[in-house]
């Protein structure tokens, strides 16, 4: 198997893994069910990790009750909109185009950001209790 081919194969297999979760998180809710995986980071220090509360607001999105699902996880606000141009970038660009969005969506400045964002917000949302 090729470098091309190898590549087109994971990316198929991720985008079915993304819409097998996404299927289940819509059918069955995180919170009812105890199949759901829990945090372990939480279940180890009792905190809430960066991603605590990812699969019910996931849900809830999905289901339209948007002002529940951010209560879940704020930091989604931010992240879900960069996931999704990421996503673009990564499958639907080409050429000069994607090579735009990758300087920018994969730059020092963004990935500087978002390595300060996670732990502060690990920090601040377990200060203030959300």
């Amino acid at each position: 198997m090729n470098k091309g081919s190898l590549k087109k194969t994971a990316l198929i297999l991720g985008t079915l893994g993304v819409i097998t979760v996404l299927v289940l998180l819509y059918f069955f809710n995180p919170t009812e069910t105890p199949l759901a995986p829990k945090c372990v980071f939480k279940a180890i220090t009792g905190w809430s990790c960066s991603g605590c509360g990812m699969q019910r607001f996931l849900h809830a999105f999905m289901h339209g009750r948007f002002l529940e699902a951010i209560h879940y996880n704020y930091m989604l606000v931010v992240f879900l909109p960069y996931i999704t141009l990421f996503g673009i970038e990564q499958l639907l660009l080409t050429g000069e185009t994607k090579k735009r969005w990758k300087r920018v969506l994969e730059g020092r400045t963004v990935t500087i950001a978002l390595c300060v964002m996670v732990p502060v917000w690990c920090i601040v949302r377990n200060i203030l209790h959300i």
